[in-house]
């Protein structure tokens, strides 16, 4: 099966790693190369500057030495909406005219401007007909576009993309038993995944993430971003500033983290109420955003969970070269995007009675005057 590259879209750079064998039961990266991009070229994982992004991705693929031109990513910003709905059976050539119409008035987005998806888990009767219970996934088409728009334009095309929840999950299925929550911290948003069994039954997207905590110190301190993001990471959350400078970055850090870790731990609370039999058990950290030095010990105490971080490259044959060059640093941020490469490209949507499927890619593809995306 030909090659496909993950793309991971940050405000300071493109990162893209080469895998042979995608949606297979073995698949190998084989190249990997991050570049730089200059300021406003990515907002919120979209390529907004069409000119900058097309050429960053041509250099990433001459850095990387990359062999084919299909693309993955996983979509996940403050533009995403996930919402439990309960619907009725959707399927066949009319199933996306029929989804738009159902979900009308359910998410605060112009139906006109959205792609839509529906990962059903489970049938229930209802007034004596067969409804799904199941997550609604909703974005913005505009924004989508523009990334599509520029990949394409740079001569690749798009071969899946897929909400990051469900990809990170596929990655990360956790234990066989118990509740497990994945949290996702990125550069704009964080993603808490909530499972069992590998099936995710609550999603939420928190809009706060690792840039925004980076910002905090660069206004702080006055330094660049680039300064900053450096800054946070080696300073992490250990203490002990002495220095004015450094006890004022210290705490506007702390202060940060300390409300992201209030909506993690709220997202927590939300499930253990609703779901008192199924309290999450264990938590898996991912994301860029959470190679804050101390993160995972200071979020399992606050949690009183189990807390460790996901091992991206667990799932795949990784070479003595590439490893040797320092891929594991770059893990975290790979997660999303490597997790679109896991699992059956196409999977069947239809949920039998009593079972509940894994998480699949989304089908829809955003249109664009190009080529489209294809799903």
């Amino acid at each position: 099966m030909a090659g496909v590259v993950a793309l991971d879209l940050s405000r300071g750079g493109i990162r893209g790693v080469q895998v042979e064998s995608p949606y297979s039961a073995h698949p190998k990266i084989t190249r990997f190369a991050a570049v730089e991009v200059p300021e406003g070229t990515i907002f919120d994982g979209e390529i907004i500057d069409q000119r900058r992004g097309m050429a960053a991705i041509k250099q990433l693929w001459r850095a990387g030495g990359f062999t084919t031109k299909k693309v993955a990513f996983g979509v996940s910003n403050r533009k995403v909406v996930v919402r439990e709905v309960t619907l009725p059976v959707l399927s066949g050539p009319r199933r996306k005219a029929g989804l738009r119409f159902a979900v009308e008035g359910q998410v605060p987005i112009d139906l006109d401007d959205a792609i839509l998806d529906f990962l059903p888990l489970r049938d229930i009767a209802e007034h004596g007909e067969v409804h799904q219970e199941g997550l609604l996934v909703a974005t913005v088409r505009s924004g989508l576009e523009s990334t599509v728009n520029a990949i394409e334009r740079s001569g690749r095309f798009v071969d899946a993309i897929d909400f990051s929840g469900f990809s990170l999950l596929r990655l990360l299925p956790g234990p066989q038993r118990g509740t497990q929550a994945i949290v996702n911290v990125g550069a704009s948003t964080t993603t808490v995944v909530i499972s069992a069994n590998a099936i995710p039954h609550f999603v939420r997207i928190v809009p706060s993430g690792g840039d925004d905590v980076t910002r905090s110190i660069e206004r702080a301190i006055g330094v660049s971003f680039g300064e900053a993001e450096q800054d946070k990471i080696l300073r992490g959350l250990q203490g002990g500033a002495v220095e004015p400078r450094d006890v004022e970055a210290e705490t506007v850090l702390r202060e940060n983290v300390a409300g992201l870790i209030d909506n993690i731990r709220n997202t927590l609370a939300y499930w253990a109420n609703a779901h008192p039999d199924a309290p999450v058990s264990s938590v898996v950290l991912t994301g860029g955003g959470s190679k804050l030095s101390g993160l995972a010990a200071v979020l399992g105490r606050a949690l009183g969970v189990p807390t460790s971080y996901g091992d991206p490259l667990a799932g795949f044959a990784v070479s003595d070269k590439l490893r040797h060059a320092g891929i594991e640093h770059w893990a975290l941020e790979l997660a999303a995007p490597l997790g679109v490469t896991v699992g059956p490209k196409i999977s069947d949507r239809h949920v039998a009675k009593g079972k509940a499927p894994k998480p699949a890619r989304a089908k829809a593809a955003p249109k664009t005057k190009d080529k489209a995306g294809r799903k």
